[in-house]
């Protein structure tokens, strides 16, 4: 188990509330928010099969807990399970070998990442990657974390157009039981 501190940034989202300290964490149906004292961000981290309320709920929660005093200035990111930025994969591994030594999470990112200042990490969105633009032919060599961006952005829209086909089909078959109940 990891010490107490360490799960002090913690939440699973359960419902419409929030839960300090989950019991298990990763699980694929959890949307969870990990405080990341170092990066100054909290990262939000869906399951692949996570609920997508689940995800605005904690969404919000991370505003709310950006109105606190010790998070203000943080800004949040949500990633899918699978999809994990190299930044996130440390925290991921602390948890998974139980790093008892550990008070918060990415803690252990000081060590591995002593070479590379935060700020390069933090605003990562802000540099440009892209190498090579040819405009006669309209291709576009982008890095591997924009790819990896790019294929969860799509992910997410196929989960949205899902859930708007979804919604449509059942705003349809009220209409149809509306056009029975007036015999149409």
């Amino acid at each position: 188990m990891l010490k107490t501190g360490y799960y002090d940034y913690i939440y699973k989202v359960d419902g419409e509330k929030i839960k300090l300290k989950p019991e298990k964490i990763f699980d694929a149906s959890g949307v969870y928010l990990i405080v990341d004292k170092e990066l100054k961000l909290i990262w939000i981290w869906s399951g692949s099969h996570s609920r997508l309320f689940h995800r605005y709920m904690a969404a919000n929660w991370a505003g709310k807990l950006k109105t606190k005093k010790k998070f203000y200035n943080f800004k949040y990111e949500v990633i899918k399970q699978g999809l994990e930025p190299s930044e996130f994969r440390i925290i991921y591994k602390e948890i998974k070998e139980n790093r008892t030594d550990l008070t918060y999470p990415g803690q252990s990112r000081k060590d591995s990442i002593k070479s590379k200042p935060l700020e390069e990490y933090v605003s990562r969105t802000s540099t440009t990657r892209i190498k090579t633009m040819d405009l006669l032919s309209d291709s576009i060599v982008i890095s591997k974390s924009d790819k990896s961006r790019i294929k969860k952005i799509l992910v997410e829209i196929k989960e949205m157009q899902s859930h708007i086909k979804y919604s449509i089909e059942h705003i349809q078959q009220r209409f149809t039981v509306i056009e029975k109940i007036l015999g149409r």
